[in-house]
């Protein structure tokens, strides 16, 4: 293994401070140069104290900037749509034009009324509620939208509903919605000398082309063409099925029923023919005339019943132009290609889930809901749960705990809106029927198991350019705790872009036009204030982005230096239609 050899000793070291590694002409320039480097101490020290400072902001970067208020913008700055680039900052997109009054002395925006629930309610009028201290309670409940049947109301009850809803919105300085819901095709029995019978079982009842009050045997049913589309042993439900009957008889002008199961029929009740084709389109020539008389009175929705295709849509469109929204009410068995067409093409979807079990088997009407709630969320359509929501309240003070889990099990699966019909038109306990709906929905959207589905749903369209900017909100506001997501919005797109993120922040939309910020009163989780003279023309977007601060902190949405994401559009023709701005800002 060999002998051990210690290294050599090193060189004894000599006076004085020693530079190891550094040359001999190095060490004695620096010793010679040590009292001048003396002088520049201080400027050394104070440049590492910066350096440090700088390394500590960069570490915590992603707080600061949100503290003083971090800018996202895809409009001509830093990022546009995917595209790197250059351009002027947000304050730069229009130039500041100081007008002489301020924004608060030019436009009184509108109030929410302390309404901050996420899935809305719509409430039908009727003889037992078409009076304004019936309409005004209603809504202190929480109604958003007002329904009005036309099968049940003529014009002149019609226009003084919408005169009541108005003068409600005057009073209390906020924006309703006016749902005017059309006949359709429907088959419906003529008038009643008393308003309605009771028809007893075994009995025969007849429907005839007498245009005479009917009565406890017979009623006028002014459709020849279908008396001979009935063979004699057909089933037919009528009034929603309370009564059943089955045809004995049929002849051009009479069909001859014997009733299977008794009830009380109303007038105007419907008829339905089961695995009929009617020879009739889904937009009557009555139904043109109430649109016509619905846009002169400014309603906001107009609803059209039995909707087969996507075309029953587009003639409803081409009818109403942009004077009201269009809602397409499922009441048949519509096939999922067809029924996708149509969701895409609707302002709105209606699960009439009356109509839709007469002419479907009963229990295949819950997967229909579900399966219609969720392909109108996924395309970002607002979709409406309606008919025997609370249907016991009609006479009764309190619900069913039956009616009261379906109540809560279309909230849990998305739905935008919830419609009580009969309750709060000729029931007797209309004020409780609403207040019972809101409670349950306070009490859904409460609960740890209903957030947790809002953020794990993933069900929704991949984001495209148009949309981009949308999801993005929404994940920034849950992850800085905003208090509020706040949208600028002329025609409502940006705001039902976020309502079909379903965020659990309330977003609350700023309008300069009032159809929009009525409509918008119907759709999920969006708090619509109207503001007049909103523009970019008249103020500058500071000033508008303060109105939005204002407004969240008035509706006590938001506390003074709590965050809140704003979204909106920067104006222009090349633009792309949605929010291409973002913003995140102390209240």
């Amino acid at each position: 293994r060999g002998v051990y050899n210690p290294p050599p000793s090193p060189p004894p070291r000599s006076a004085g401070p020693s530079f190891r590694g550094c040359s001999v002409h190095l060490r004695s320039m620096i010793r010679s140069n040590t009292s001048k480097l003396s002088r520049y101490l201080p400027l050394v020290v104070a440049l590492s104290a910066v350096g440090l400072v700088a390394v500590l902001c960069v570490a915590n970067g992603r707080q600061q900037a949100l503290d003083v208020g971090m800018r996202i913008t895809t409009a001509n700055a830093g990022m546009r749509l995917g595209r790197v680039g250059s351009g002027p900052s947000i304050r730069s997109m229009k130039p500041v034009q100081r007008s002489v009054r301020s924004f608060s002395s030019a436009s009184t925006a509108t109030t929410l009324g302390g309404r901050h629930s996420q899935t809305k309610m719509i409430a039908t009028v009727g003889p037992a509620t078409r009076n304004l201290e019936m309409i005004e309670t209603m809504w202190n409940e929480g109604v958003d939208v007002f329904r009005i049947p036309m099968c049940y109301t003529n014009y002149d009850d019609c226009a003084e509903a919408v005169k009541l809803i108005r003068e409600l919105e005057k009073t209390r300085n906020t924006t309703v919605g006016i749902l005017l819901d059309l006949q359709g095709p429907k088959l419906r029995i003529g008038k009643f000398a008393d308003g309605s019978v009771s028809v007893e079982d075994g009995h025969t009842f007849v429907l005839d082309l007498k245009e005479e009050p009917g009565n406890a045997e017979r009623v006028y049913f002014p459709y020849p063409r279908v008396y001979q589309m009935i063979p004699p042993g057909t089933i037919i439900p009528l009034g929603g099925g309370r009564v059943t009957a089955r045809v004995i008889s049929s002849s051009l002008d009479a069909v001859t029923l014997q009733v299977i199961r008794g009830g009380r029929l109303n007038t105007n009740d419907r008829v339905n023919v089961p695995k009929v084709s009617l020879p009739y389109r889904a937009l009557t020539d009555q139904d043109v005339l109430d649109i016509d008389f619905g846009i002169s009175q400014g309603v906001d929705w107009i609803a059209l019943s039995c909707v087969r295709t996507k075309e029953d849509v587009i003639e409803a469109k081409r009818i109403c132009g942009r004077n009201a929204f269009i809602m397409a009410k499922i009441e048949t068995s519509v096939d999922l290609i067809e029924l996708v067409e149509i969701i895409k093409e609707a302002d709105a979807v209606m699960v009439a889930r009356g109509d839709l079990g007469v002419d479907t088997a009963v229990e295949s009407v819950p997967p229909m809901q579900k399966e219609i709630i969720a392909q109108c969320k996924k395309m970002g359509t607002p979709v409406v749960v309606s008919t025997q929501m609370l249907d016991s309240m009609i006479s009764s003070p309190t619900p069913t705990r039956a009616e009261a889990s379906d109540v809560a099990n279309a909230i849990y699966d998305g739905a935008d809106a919830l419609m009580l019909s009969a309750e709060t038109s000729v029931g007797k306990y209309p004020i409780e029927s609403v207040s019972v709906m809101e409670d349950i929905i306070k009490a859904v959207e409460d609960s740890k198991e209903y957030r947790q589905m809002m953020e794990s749903d993933t069900g929704r369209l991949v984001p495209n350019e148009n949309y981009a900017m949308v999801p993005a909100a929404r994940l920034i506001a849950r992850d800085t705790n905003a208090k509020a997501i706040v949208c600028f919005s002329s025609f409502g797109r940006i705001p039902r872009q976020v309502s079909r993120e379903r965020s659990t922040q309330p977003c609350v939309t700023l309008s300069e036009d009032v159809r929009t910020a009525r409509m918008l009163n119907l759709v999920w989780g969006v708090c619509p204030v109207h503001v007049p003279s909103l523009s970019y023309e008249q103020f500058s977007f500071d000033e508008v982005l303060e109105k939005a601060k204002e407004v969240v902190k008035n509706e006590g949405l938001a506390e003074e230096n709590d965050r809140i994401v704003v979204l909106a559009s920067k104006p222009g023709e090349s633009e792309v239609p949605g929010a291409n701005i973002m913003e995140v800002v102390q209240a």
